[in-house]
């Protein structure tokens, strides 16, 4: 008992330390750096994005305008400019599968299977556009 209050009264009669003027004008100084990079980080993502909004806008539209020409590549001297369109199936929702179980209702098994995600299914055309950087070699 007498160890527990001894060291109950070396916790409470623990002198707080104060710190020095200049390890107070270091922490305020620290502080201050700290908000200002915060700041100027906050303001950098929202530039990013606003740039990315942007660059979303010009993509449909370049995007638009090579497919209507029909242009695959296009060279420019900040690099390539490729367009990708390929068809692909649409997945399948949990609602429509859900709704297929109720229909085929008389169906078990491998047919349900079979009626569930072997019919046709729908297609839709994705185009991708991306930017092909040349490489540049520093060996000689």
């Amino acid at each position: 008992m007498e160890e527990t209050s001894s060291l109950i009264d070396d916790i409470i009669n623990v002198t707080k330390r104060e710190p020095t003027e200049e390890e107070l004008d270091t922490f305020k100084n620290q502080v201050n750096d700290w908000f200002k990079f915060d700041d100027q980080r906050r303001k950098l993502e929202i530039a990013l994005k606003e740039r990315k909004n942007h660059l979303r806008v010009l993509d449909t539209k370049i995007k638009a305008f090579m497919i209507d020409f029909k242009y695959n590549d296009l060279n420019t001297q900040h690099g390539r400019i490729k367009i990708n369109i390929k068809e692909c199936k649409v997945p399948i929702k949990m609602t429509d599968i859900k709704a297929k179980i109720m229909q085929y209702d008389d169906s078990f098994g491998v047919e349900l299977y079979k009626q569930i995600f072997e019919e046709d299914k729908e297609t839709v055309m994705k185009q991708n556009i991306k930017r092909i950087i040349p490489k540049v070699s520093l060996s000689l």
